[in-house]
């Protein structure tokens, strides 16, 4: 059991095999020295044997041997890592994958990455590297010197372990330690009463996959996932590792089964390639999620101009969900903002929650407000004043092709009474497709909708600019085309209608 409360592990050391090769004459490397030492002058000081839990890899990995799934179970289960830095370990995509693990894994837990003034990633130098080369993982911190360099310019060697300054050292790296290990917040006792809540919430959360990216686009999808733990809901984002193609796809299956709805974000770059095979990490899980997926939400930017891409597998896959051939799948391929990424996939869970509830009839009304992503904004603003006045809604972005999503638009028209399509920064033979292919859809699957809502947005229109002719289903035409924000007399009647019976 770790010192710190809530770990297996207190301390990962990250480090490159090479480093600790023996040199003739050793019965030790010199990693394997630092680490006994090390665990020694930790257990005097805590004042119990192995009293703070140290994971090390003894095994020799090199470039033909897979990432061990065993290193990734210790970082996920380790409060602290040791990252011993040297010109090797800086050349090791082993050691890359190692630190980018665990720098993303302690982003997520509460107490994030520090501790005090202190962080939970502690730079110990054996080599002189200036700290322009450091990963970006490891700025901000001062490190902790175990090289002989005398000089700024001289690159230096590991401290012989019989050197004085090696034990000064380490007795610098021993307090820093300690004073993490016994400042690391406490996690209070969990009740029984706690633990049945806990239980049953997880029973009813609602669970998000969300697919590896690339560089360009992981601060949106940590702001994303953040958002959207924020509402409650479960997210898995943790794979890879493993890292080898096999062993990748057969965890991602299994994480698919686990979740109600998969998310992937795309942009120029493919991100980063799979071990072992020619394509990449975002562009296989999306592949698999294709396939295994119980709902899928696949977004690339409005501005994308797939033909430019230079890596023609990545350039293929993202062509093909432009033209469609995912429509088999539920499967929402978006373009747009990633500004209102995190609010169309909170309006998708809802949706796919509503689809699995038993409607009542006290339940809200709910609409599907269907707009071009010229008119989003305006779906926002309605959105917000609707939910005040216990309305539920739904807004599904849509882009210059009106029939692209079908299968998505028949799955949440399956859900509603009422639909509204706006009309705004939009030709008008845009919205009349949409409007057919909707109507297709409740005439084909004999959905439940009552009517038809035309809501006209700026710029201006004229009142009998858009008729949609037949005869199955009522349609309103609400013109406030010539008023940025919605006039409050036609918003009151809009809603009065929105809540009227058929």
């Amino acid at each position: 059991m770790a010192y710190i409360d809530g770990f297996t592990y207190d301390i990962f050391i990250s480090y490159a095999h090479l480093d600790n090769d023996k040199l003739s004459g050793q019965t030790k490397g010199w990693i394997e020295q630092f680490y006994t030492d090390l665990n020694i002058l930790l257990s005097r000081r805590i004042g119990k044997p192995e009293a703070v839990k140290i994971w090390w890899d003894n095994k020799k990995l090199d470039g033909s041997k897979l990432f061990d799934t065993s290193i990734a179970d210790g970082i996920n289960h380790s409060a602290i890592m040791l990252c011993l830095t040297s010109n090797s370990y800086l050349g090791s995509e082993y050691c890359k994958k190692e630190l980018d693990l665990f720098y993303d894994k302690v982003h997520k837990e509460p107490q994030g990455i520090m501790v005090g003034d202190r962080s939970r990633i502690i730079n110990v130098l054996l080599n002189n590297i200036p700290f322009q080369q450091w990963p970006k993982e490891l700025s901000g911190t001062t490190g902790f010197p175990f090289h002989d360099s005398k000089d700024k310019e001289d690159m230096g060697d590991p401290l012989e372990i019989s050197d004085p300054q090696f034990k000064s050292s380490l007795q610098n790296l021993r307090d820093a330690i300690v004073k993490i290990v016994t400042e690391f917040p406490k996690k209070a006792p969990v009740t029984p009463a706690e633990k049945k809540v806990e239980a049953e919430s997880n029973k009813n959360e609602f669970t998000i996959y969300f697919g590896d990216v690339s560089d360009g686009m992981r601060t949106t999808k940590k702001r994303t996932i953040a958002e959207l733990e924020k509402k409650g809901y479960r997210v898995i984002s943790d794979v890879p590792p493993p890292y080898e193609a096999a062993a990748h796809e057969k965890k991602i299956i299994e994480k698919l089964a686990d979740s109600d709805l998969s998310i992937h974000l795309f942009d120029q770059y493919p991100g980063r390639d799979i071990e072992e095979d020619t394509i990449c990490y975002p562009q296989k899980q999306a592949e698999i999620g294709l396939q295994y997926a119980k709902s899928q939400y696949i977004w690339v930017p409005a501005e994308l101009d797939i033909e430019t891409i230079e890596e023609e597998r990545y350039k293929q896959f993202l062509s093909d969900l432009e033209k469609g051939n995912q429509s088999d799948k539920k499967c929402e391929y978006v373009r747009g903002m990633k500004s209102t990424i995190s609010q169309e996939i909170i309006d998708l869970v809802e949706q796919i929650k509503l689809a699995k509830k038993p409607q009542k009839s006290e339940d809200k009304i709910s609409v599907l407000l269907d707009t071009h992503y010229n008119d989003q904004m305006y779906a926002f603003d309605l959105s917000k004043s609707l939910l005040e006045n216990e309305i539920q809604p739904f807004i599904n972005p849509q882009e210059d092709d009106p029939r692209k999503n079908i299968n998505m638009l028949g799955e949440r028209i399956s859900q509603v009474r009422k639909l509204v399509f706006f009309y705004g920064k939009v030709s008008r033979d845009w919205v009349l497709e949409r409007m057919s292919a909707a109507l297709q859809l409740i005439v084909t699957n004999n959905y439940p909708v009552e009517e038809f809502f035309i809501l006209m947005v700026p710029p201006h229109k004229e009142p009998d600019d858009i008729v949609l002719k037949q005869r199955f289903l009522k349609v309103n035409i609400v013109d406030n085309s010539d008023h940025a924000q919605f006039d409050s007399d036609t918003f009151q009647q809009f809603l009065k209608n929105l809540k009227a019976a058929v």
